[in-house]
């Protein structure tokens, strides 16, 4: 049974001829791109597009590397388009696109931007924690030939990374993301339920930015961090498992890898992968820092009602930054948040921890925090896998 590639190719600067060398380099082991993507074909990049915010913040995917790609798509004679939907765009898309630097990638390579919003959408039903959904996507992925997802490495406070796969939930415009936080409000569950809808998008290839990327309270507010490489795979689930390779994090330890796995969905460890290119203990780096997973996510619905005022994650405000925009209001599912005179308030008894209000702060005044029994449960937790590294 032959393995699942998983190229990987250092880079450690975003100057467009290096990126486009590295990009060059990371797909030889499947043929290059013009074996993959074929003259005539319409080609989809999906890129991350967070937030508007300046590639620098590391928030969404560089447009050195949208570039690359999207060169390399034009060069085997593709037509080409780049597009994704953030969890609410204010205000104008081409905002987004300007400030993130997609626009320019686009200009550069002759790709055409794309507003998912306002296209047409396409059904998808299917059944996620026992329940039977039904989901619309944009319709330009199934439209097209070939869809490229182009993620980036970075944490999540409810996910714990977003990565390839949770990358492909921008296929579904707007808004719509936040009610689907609103229906799985557990870590858990809404893991599943990203793994669950992935498995009925397409995606041929996934290319993931980790040159720069981002650790600590992801995936709009964290630690920038210098990983500098780059992934790629023909499957999501194996450019995630790179990523956790990378990072120093234990698959088992992701809810949707661990979902994936059930569903028999991809390769389920790293040793069921053939890795090429730059060798991944040369990869590996020390120090990111990723989101422990809320211990409610397995306590019981009528146990966890009880426990909730003692074992709290939720969001907080950070004091003399936030700007009232409103942003966080209007996106929250449950809606928990007020605006005042001092700024965004939070009603605990109905936010559901979701940190839809985290991802689209423009100014990044809001952040996680525990009770303080949660808190020393996740230190606990912290000084056990210390011990059980160090007696290892």
């Amino acid at each position: 049974m032959s393995k699942d590639i998983l190229s990987l190719q250092k880079c450690h600067s975003y100057e467009q001829k290096q990126v486009d060398a590295a990009v060059r380099q990371l797909l030889e082991p499947f043929g290059g791109m013009s074996k993959l993507v074929k003259s005539g074909h319409k080609v989809l990049i999906k890129p991350n597009m967070l937030s508007c915010k300046d590639p620098d913040k590391a928030a969404t995917t560089h447009p050195a590397v949208i570039e690359a790609v999207a060169r390399l798509c034009t060069e085997a004679g593709a037509q080409v388009f780049i597009g994704d939907s953030p969890p609410s765009i204010f205000g104008r898309t081409e905002d987004f696109w300007n400030r993130t630097g997609f626009a320019t990638a686009a200009a550069n390579t002759g790709a055409r931007l794309l507003c998912f919003e306002n296209d047409d959408k396409q059904p998808l039903s299917f059944p996620s924690n026992g329940r039977q959904l039904t989901v619309y996507a944009t319709r330009h992925c199934f439209d097209v030939d070939f869809v490229i997802n182009l993620p980036k490495m970075k944490t999540h406070n409810l996910t714990r990374i977003t990565g390839a796969t949770k990358n492909l939930f921008g296929l579904l415009p707007g808004l719509a993301k936040a009610q689907w936080h609103k229906t799985f409000p557990r870590p858990v569950e809404f893991s599943n339920f990203i793994v669950d809808l992935a498995k009925q998008l397409p995606c041929h290839l996934t290319i993931m930015d980790g040159i720069e990327g981002m650790d600590g309270q992801g995936p709009s507010g964290g630690r920038v961090v210098k990983p500098g490489i780059l992934l790629a795979a023909t499957s999501p689930v194996t450019v995630d498992l790179g990523f956790c390779g990378v990072v120093g994090l234990n698959p088992a330890e992701i809810p949707m890898l661990n979902h994936c796995r059930e569903l028999a969905w991809g390769p389920a460890t790293l040793d069921q992968l053939q890795i090429v290119g730059t060798p991944l203990a040369d990869a590996r780096i020390a120090d990111y820092r990723v989101p422990r997973l809320v211990p409610a996510s397995f306590i019981p619905e009528w146990l966890l009602n009880f426990a909730r005022k003692l074992a709290w994650a939720g969001p907080a405000l950070l004091p003399n930054l936030c700007i009232k925009c409103g942003r966080c209001q209007k996106i929250c599912p449950a809606d928990a948040i007020e605006i005042g005179e001092n700024g965004a308030t939070f009603n605990k008894d109905r936010c559901i921890s979701c940190f839809c209000c985290m991802e689209v702060c423009p100014v990044d005044a809001i952040e996680m925090r525990t009770s303080l029994l949660l808190g020393l449960i996740f230190k606990m937790r912290g000084l056990k896998r210390k011990l059980k590294k160090h007696n290892n």
